[in-house]
Formats: structure tokens, sequence, C-alpha cells
């Protein structure tokens, strides 16, 4: 196997992780949501670092599909650092923290190893002194430029050993901006097929990028910098999101996103603001995260006889004519020319629909809007 086909079949495994994360979260579910598999997966990653034997193995597994410690490292260590670059009107900032509890024998070789990997900063404070949760969640606010707070409260952390904070924040433009003449109100066909009226963003006429199968139109909308995009998964069925979802795998989440076109297109989508608070335990546990959480956890790189209590996720995001503004904060306690057609494609996001925001194929950002 190459190295080209080594780097696709771990990208293909990345986003097997989001895709299978989010469908544990809209199971008979009907309201919108957004969450970061990014933030998520590096949160894991700092536990990682210091987890042995099963707790590790099970780690890489339902985030890479199977490899081996270094390789798992290797990845999320580049494409953290990868992620770090600003350019183009693009801000992208990722943030990782280790909060440690003062009385606590942390491993000096864990500490050294987060942050040459991971850039992972260390501090030592009172959980049960109320001012460090206040520490903690200022941390948060600077990290996603005050759109995310409150993360943590004296009582949720009062117990723990150790805290490990991932946060993640994402400004873009996008290369065209929609008009904010076109913004009006329009008809969105909710999930129990009720009718209401929310604010659409609307094109006519012009050229975005464009895919299509038998379940998805797929719309693709650049930022300036265009390694980012915005991309509608919307079900040709309407109101078919949850059965267009279970048949949704990595494999024809990438292909939709690898044959997007410059197209010639009438557009409107939902103008959206989503925040959505997650708590992690149960779902990495239905993906097979299970031994970090119980009696049989060996994170022994870290500290001798701990396990993770919990882990708890904040998503943030904004879509409007601008652009995007995403922000996630994951804590885990211890183009070509246009082809011109002569009839536009016509792409009407008013039924529930799956979105990503993505770099480069990798989904940095995984939510559903159902009005």
């Amino acid at each position: 196997m190459t190295q080209q086909d080594i780097k696709e079949q771990l990208l293909l495994s990345e986003t097997k992780f989001g895709l299978d994360f989010l469908k544990t979260l809209t199971a008979n579910q009907s309201e919108s949501l957004v969450f970061s598999p990014l933030s998520v997966s590096l949160a894991l990653a700092l536990v990682h670092s210091g987890a042995r034997n099963q707790s590790s193995a099970q780690i890489e597994k339902a985030l890479l599909g199977g490899t081996d410690s270094e390789q798992f490292i290797n990845y999320y260590s580049s494409l953290s650092e990868r992620l770090k670059s600003n350019t183009n009107g693009t801000e992208i900032s990722i943030a990782n923290r280790v909060y440690l509890k003062h009385t606590a024998q942390i491993n000096n070789d864990y500490l050294s190893h987060v942050a040459e990997n991971y850039d992972a900063g260390a501090e030592s404070l009172d959980f049960q002194n109320p001012d460090s949760a206040e520490k903690i969640n200022e941390f948060i606010r600077v990290s996603t430029q005050g759109k995310l707070d409150n993360l943590v409260s004296s009582d949720s952390i009062s117990d723990a050993i150790a805290l490990l904070v991932n946060a993640v924040y994402f400004k873009g433009k996008w290369d065209e901006e929609f008009t904010l003449d076109f913004t009006s109100n329009e008809e969105f066909t909710t999930k129990m097929d009720g009718v209401k009226k929310i604010p659409f963003l609307k094109e006519i006429m012009t050229d975005r990028g464009y895919s299509s199968d038998d379940i998805f139109q797929v719309l693709t909308l650049n930022y300036v910098d265009s390694s980012f995009k915005f991309v509608v998964f919307l079900p040709k069925e309407s109101n078919g999101l949850n059965s267009a979802l279970e048949k949704l795998d990595s494999e024809r989440f990438q292909k939709l996103l690898q044959q997007s076109k410059r197209t010639y297109m009438n557009t409107e989508i939902p103008k959206f603001t989503i925040e959505k608070e997650l708590a992690l335990k149960n779902t990495l546990q239905s993906l097979g995260i299970t031994d970090i959480f119980t009696d049989q956890a060996d994170l022994s790189g870290i500290a001798e006889g701990i396990k993770i209590s919990d882990g708890t996720h904040k998503s943030l995001i904004e879509v409007n004519e601008e652009g995007t503004t995403a922000a996630a904060v994951t804590v885990v306690k211890a183009v070509p020319m246009c082809l011109r057609m002569d009839d536009p494609v016509e792409f009407k996001a008013n039924h529930p629909f799956l979105f990503a925001l993505v770099r480069d194929g990798h989904p940095l950002f995984l939510g559903v809007f159902h009005g």
C-alpha cells in the first residue's frame, strides 16, 4: 500500500468516526445540532497519549480504524499543525490544555509528550477552589473568540484529577458573499411535516460547487481560502434525512466532495445559528471506546489508578450572508470555469439536511438542520 493509499484510508476512517458519532446523536431526534469531530478526536488524542494496552487500542480503532500508536500520533499531530495556519481572511485556532489536580502525581513524560505532539500546555489547579472553574472557562472563552463559555462549573470538576481540554474556533468569509437584499423568509418543512418560516440566503443563476447521486443533492460553498468548504447534503426525498443518513458512509461522503464542480445554479439555503452541548461518555462507549471509563482503564501513562468519568463537548455554528463562524470545545474529565447549462440546477434546502465544514476533506464540523 502506497503512502497516498494510507492517507486516503485514514481520511475515510476519520470521516467514518464523525459520521458514526453523528448517527448516534440523530437517531429518533428532530432537533438541529452541531459538533466537531476534530475537537472530540483531539481531546481523545490527549487521552491516547497516556493510555496503554486495550485502552489505547480502542481509541485507535474507533478514530482511525485501528493503527499503531505511532501512526495515530503522527496523524493527529500533523492534522492539528496544518490547521493552525490562518490565510486569506480565514481564522482558525486550535487550543489544547491539560489541567491537573494540584496534588496529583502526573507523569512528566506525559506532559512532555502532549506538549511536543499537540502543543498542549499544562496548569495545576485546586479543583475544589471555585476560581479554578473560571480559569478553565476563561481559557475556553479566549480560544473561541468569546463564542463559547461556561462549559465547566465548580461542582462538575471538584472530584477531577485531570481535565483534558480542546477548543476549536473557525471564522471564514465566502469567496462570493450572498447579497443581503436577497435574504428573505421562506417556508421550511420540518421532520414532522410542519411548516415554519425562516430566513433564507438566496441566489439566482450563479456559479457554485455542485454534485449529486441517487440520494443527495450536494451544494459546496467555498471560503476565500478555498481549502475550507461548507457543504450541504440535501436528501432528494423530502424529509428523508434519517434514511439518507443510514446510507451515507465515509466513501459516499468523500466521493460527493471530490465530484463537486462549478455549476450554474439557483440556490436557497437557511441562514442559521446552532449551539449544542453534549455529554460524550455514552456515545463514545457505543462506538467502542469503553475501557477508559471503567476500572479496567489503563491510563498509567498519565497517572496511576485513574479513569475518565465523562467528557463534555460544546459547539456553535453561524451561517450568514458573509460566511461562517464556528467554535467547539471538548473537555474530557481525568476552480475550473463554470459549466453553463440551458437551465440552472435548482437547489432549495427547505427540508432537513446534513451540513459539514471541511478542510481538504477533513470534517471539522458536522451537523443536521431541522429548521
